[in-house]
């Protein structure tokens, strides 16, 4: 509790709360990310899109952004 309240005191409230709340979130991040690539697959799979059409279409997207 001690190191926390050192940190806001050298580094200020806003920045020690946006860190806090990047570690706590970044693994429900992951986790979405994981649950969406999972439900991406399904779907095309039951359009019949072969994976790799699927993969080249997700890169392509990215390029684009």
């Amino acid at each position: 509790m001690e190191e926390i309240l050192v940190m806001i005191s050298s580094y200020g409230f806003p920045m020690v709360l946006a860190v806090y709340l990047l570690v706590r979130i970044e693994p429900l991040i992951r986790g979405l990310k994981e649950s969406v690539d999972s439900l991406s697959l399904l779907v095309a799979m039951q359009s019949e899109i072969k994976a790799r059409d699927l993969e080249k279409y997700q890169i392509k997207l990215l390029k684009e952004r």
